[in-house]
């Protein structure tokens, strides 16, 4: 079977090129029609895919579906108009709280303006809702949902009232919003934590949700510089030692025996080894010339 060549492929290697600014752009006279419309499409697709966050969150369900016959299917979400005041507040509230989070406000197309609070790989997202109380209603838990949704790295979402004094904040996870089966007393399966002043929540939060990383005590030992002829002669000590130990007959347990307390020769050999230059020795050689040193 030979090899097949397609031409559409040297022709987008030539486009990639392009796009990276180190090449023209490749001429398509030489292709086939069946060709040129191959090479066209990936071209566009290409192109319109250049400008695209790799880094980005992935769409939510309402975006994909505006402006189809489907989006009637879904409930009409309005996020609620927040100034940045408001969002400027709540973070500079949450970023007292530990020094090694980060906080951002984002202003993302989901769910409206959020505060992100960001710990090792935990993510919370603060919502601000214009209430006197966190009370979440059927519009606040489908917002809540939707940046669930829109963000697979949230695991958790606040929902601040600003209108509060103590800006009261309701915590929730995922699974808390969610579809859900009661138990036979007609309670939840799950207990809501009970609303919170946003510092106070935060904190329980970090209590109850962040990872937490044992500290780790590293070896005084490790931290001196690594001594390669005294780990060499040690190691070889030790093989030797234990093949001599071993019940060879004839000329290798005279040899064995021969290298015990030698070990310093084969230290030299790696420190000779190791030194810059020294690439081009011959090991083989050289492990001969200390056998026949120590016999």
């Amino acid at each position: 079977m030979g090899n097949y060549d397609d031409p559409v492929d040297v022709v987008m290697l030539a486009f990639l090129d392009y796009l990276d600014g180190t090449a023209p752009r490749p001429a398509l006279d030489h292709l086939s029609d069946e060709d040129r419309r191959r090479a066209e499409a990936l071209m566009n697709s290409l192109k319109a895919g250049r400008g695209i966050d790799p880094h980005a969150s992935r769409p939510s369900i309402e975006a994909l579906l505006a402006g189809t016959r489907l989006a009637g299917l879904l409930p009409a979400v309005h996020p609620p108009t927040i100034d940045a005041t408001n969002l400027t507040t709540v973070r500079q509230v949450i970023s007292g709280i530990d020094s090694r989070a980060r906080v951002d406000i984002d202003s993302g197309d989901s769910g409206g303006p959020t505060v992100v609070y960001s710990y090792l790989d935990l993510r919370a997202r603060f919502l601000l809702v214009r209430a006197d109380t966190p009370a979440v209603t059927d519009e606040v838990r489908a917002l809540v949902e939707v940046l669930f949704d829109s963000d697979p790295d949230t695991s958790r979402v606040g929902v601040v009232a600003v209108r509060n004094d103590d800006l009261l904040t309701q915590v929730l996870s995922a699974d808390e919003v969610g579809h859900a089966i009661t138990t036979p007393r007609g309670e939840p399966h799950t207990r809501w934590d009970p609303p919170l002043p946003l510092a106070l929540a935060v904190r329980r939060m970090l209590e109850h949700s962040a990872p937490e990383w044992d500290p780790v005590d590293f070896d005084q030992a490790l931290s001196n510089p690594l001594d390669v002829t005294a780990v060499a002669a040690e190691i070889a000590g030790q093989v030797i030692g234990r093949e001599a130990a071993r019940s060879y007959r004839g000329d290798k347990a005279r040899a064995y025996r021969a290298l015990a307390g030698q070990e310093h020769l084969f230290a030299d050999l790696v420190a000779k080894v190791s030194t810059p230059g020294n690439e081009a020795v011959d090991l083989e050689t050289e492990t001969s010339h200390i056998v026949r040193r120590a016999a």
